[in-house]
């Protein structure tokens, strides 16, 4: 028998791991600080009460608790550094007035081991100096990866936020509708008009909306609550969360697969880790061999293999979004010129209240969904770009007998 191989990928969300990131933050959050590359205007602007879209990834930078502590901690650790650069350059000029005294009083052996002291100290504050140089790098190094995780985890739950808006929108006209096709139901069925089943059925439509609506908006306090805090604010904040923009579809046509398989194992953590690791010792000897290098650079082969996959997988994710958002997009557009004939239908006395309340349902319907279907595609379009840089997960392959 031949064999097959399949590939699943973990059913694990986009949404679901934002989430999970929120939850593990720590408790106490450090002062930020301004970084001396941002402008006055936008470093008041990230602390306004408006979160936008735009402003993510420098909230997350400056504001963000776990990033916050660890560049604390590494701030701490060079602090150290600074006081031996300061120890070592005071004891240079300690040195220096030492020989000059020493020459001038003729000893000139004290004043020749003095000159010797303070060369030995300059060098190790010289030492010192480059070391602490190297701060931004370590800071840039231990916090790269959190910012990528958490900017694309804060753009997750506010896109998750922004369609739960767009169903909250629809659900809030549903109610309203309904509410007056139970009343304008009752009112007939009390004058002999109607039946009591449509009664029934009307007022559990609203009933339905109105649980739907409930349940919406206690989510949406939860991944409000989640996005704050990863941003740095309070859970409780009151703070209003922007509109995602529009979908750009034509950033669609200037995605270059191959090129962009190409350079996605240089930034994947996954792909990173395997081949920086040290290799399986195969034999158990304590020495690694040929063979056990090689082994490490089939599974790097590997890796990049279902990392294409990945890739293929979120390419044709985005064509997908891009073909439901047009034909959502072609649906609004006739709901529109229905909405806009039943209008005028009704001015005309042509449409009774009761279809009247039913065009809008539908058109409200139609334009919640084609909302949604635009902020899918932002969704799919920044999986992609993420899958790219970074933190694209590796596809699971698995073998089936055939």
């Amino acid at each position: 028998m031949g064999k097959n191989k399949g590939r699943f990928r973990r059913p694990v969300s986009g949404l679901a791991a934002a989430l999970a990131l929120a939850l593990a933050l720590p408790s106490s959050i450090p002062a930020a600080e301004k970084p001396a590359d941002m402008e006055e205007d936008t470093w008041t602007r990230l602390q306004d009460n408006v979160l936008e879209y735009e402003e993510l990834e420098d909230r997350v930078q400056s504001f963000n608790p776990t990033l916050q502590q660890i560049v604390k901690s590494i701030n701490d650790s060079y602090d150290d550094i600074h006081d031996n650069i300061v120890d070592y350059q005071e004891a240079s000029n300690d040195f220096q007035w030492l020989y000059e005294q020493a020459v001038e009083e003729g000893d000139y052996m004290s004043a020749a081991m003095y000159q010797i002291n303070r060369k030995i100290t300059m060098n190790m504050s010289s030492r010192y100096l480059q070391a602490e140089k190297r701060k931004d790098t370590a800071i840039e190094r231990n916090t790269r990866q959190y910012r990528k995780m958490f900017t694309s985890g804060c753009q997750q739950l506010m896109l998750a936020y922004n369609k739960m808006a767009v169903n909250q929108a629809t659900l809030e006209k549903q109610v309203e509708l309904y509410g007056a096709l139970a009343s304008m139901s009752g009112t007939q069925n009390a004058i002999g008009m109607n039946v009591t089943v449509d009664v029934l059925s009307a007022q559990t439509q609203l009933y339905s909306a109105q649980n739907s609506l409930t349940a919406l908006k206690d989510q949406m306090a939860s991944v409000k609550s989640s996005l704050l805090l990863m941003t740095g604010w309070d859970y409780n904040s009151d703070v209003t969360i922007g509109a995602v923009p529009r979908t750009d579809v034509s950033e669609l046509d200037a995605i270059d697969l191959e090129a962009d398989k190409s350079i996605a194992p240089g930034y994947n953590y996954t792909v990173l880790s395997i081949k920086n690791a040290a290799p399986n010792d195969m034999d158990g000897d304590g020495k690694y061999e040929n063979k056990d290098y090689k082994a490490r650079e089939r599974g790097v082969d590997q890796a990049r293999q279902q990392l294409n996959i990945t890739l293929d997988d979120l390419y044709l994710t985005l064509y997908e979004k891009k073909a439901a958002l047009q034909a959502s997009q072609t649906a609004f557009q006739a709901a529109q010129l229905k909405w806009d004939s039943a209008n005028r239908k009704y001015q005309m006395g042509m449409l009774g209240r009761a279809e009247y309340l039913g065009e809008e349902i539908a058109y409200y319907a139609s334009k919640g969904a084609y909302e949604s279907a635009d902020l899918d595609l932002t969704q799919a379009m920044l999986n992609y770009y993420w899958g790219v840089h970074g933190l694209g997960e590796l596809a699971q392959l698995a073998e089936e007998a055939g």
